[in-house]
């Protein structure tokens, strides 16, 4: 019999949400990259249409495919996807899960896109990584999983870490405490492929995908604005399964609501000091006040979360 083996990539494909000059000569170079690649199963950010998206799975051997254009996620697959569910977190970011079987046993692929930027951004980020968390934990209590795609934070991050034990995932790109992949775009990796955690490590760690320049007439130029990761998971991943109540779920949800909260402190200041400028102010104050009232529907969210993992650490707890 032969050992279970599933080679996974993901690359936010930079795709266009219309006609783009330049961008079938880009596709054409990611479908014969996907070809070399040989994945099993891959997840794809930033493709909105679906002539895109056939092209990408076609190239790629996969006739399996789940797709949400509206957030330009996509998951594609050598074997045949059972149901697809999508989390949609607000201005265009989100995650699609697909569920396909893996050595007889259900299994979940995820592509997500998260939202980028410093400041109010970060705050939506940091929501968006905790719901992220509350699905996967949701859907894939009982199966493993890979999830894949940009979450638009660096692994050394502070809301990566919180992500990490909110999740209770490893995080493929790093082994021994080591970064082996390298950056994704820019100077950074903000690109992942986790899976659940366990004691013993996978044989194999994820590697960089999709480096190599497109040639043109003029200059080098890159096949996407982010690098690709691949891996390949070994006959332990039918296996793993999340735990009910991780070791530091309970620290990383308690965190993630004090950030939060200083986030609607912020937000509550700048309606305040927006309010004296005419027309530009109130557009400003109007802004601060629904980001006010979005972060405080997530804490409510977030402190629902704490207190439940409080009660499953106290219920665990020796008597």
């Amino acid at each position: 019999m032969s050992l279970f083996s599933l080679v996974i990539l993901t690359l936010n494909a930079a795709g266009p949400r219309r006609v783009h000059q330049g961008w079938p000569t880009r596709r054409e170079a990611i479908v014969s990259h996907l070809k070399i690649e040989a994945a099993d199963a891959a997840a794809f950010q930033e493709i909105w249409r679906s002539e895109d998206l056939e092209a990408l799975a076609e190239g790629a051997g996969h006739p399996h495919r789940a797709h949400d254009a509206a957030l330009g996620l996509a998951v594609t697959s050598r074997r045949p996807l059972v149901s697809a569910r999508t989390l949609d977190c607000g201005g265009g970011y989100g995650a699609l899960r697909a569920r396909f079987l893996a050595d007889g046993r259900e299994a979940d692929l995820y592509s997500t896109r998260l939202e980028e930027g410093e400041g109010p951004a970060a705050a939506r980020r940091l929501g968006q990584l905790f719901r992220l968390a509350q699905l996967v934990r949701a859907e894939s209590s009982t199966r493993p999983f890979a999830l894949m795609g940009d979450l638009a934070a660096a692994p050394d991050d502070r809301e990566t870490r919180l992500f990490l034990d909110m999740l209770e995932a490893r995080d493929l790109c790093i082994s021994h405490g080591d970064e082996v992949c390298g950056r994704t775009l820019g100077e950074r990796r903000v690109d992942y492929l986790l899976i659940p955690y366990s004691s013993r490590p996978p044989r194999e760690t994820a590697r960089s995908a999709f480096t190599d320049p497109l040639p043109s007439e003029e200059e080098s130029a890159a096949l996407s604005s982010h690098f690709g990761l691949r891996a390949r998971l070994d006959s332990s991943f039918p296996r793993l399964k999340l735990r009910t109540q991780p070791e530091g779920r309970a620290e990383a949800l308690v965190e993630t609501e004090t950030i939060l909260e200083r986030a609607r402190a912020d937000a509550a200041r700048r309606e305040s000091s927006a309010g004296w400028l005419p027309w530009l102010g109130a557009q400003r104050a109007a802004a601060a006040r629904d980001e006010t009232a979005r972060l405080s529907a997530l804490i409510e969210e977030v402190r629902s979360a704490v207190i439940r993992a409080q009660r499953a650490t106290a219920s665990l707890a020796p008597s």
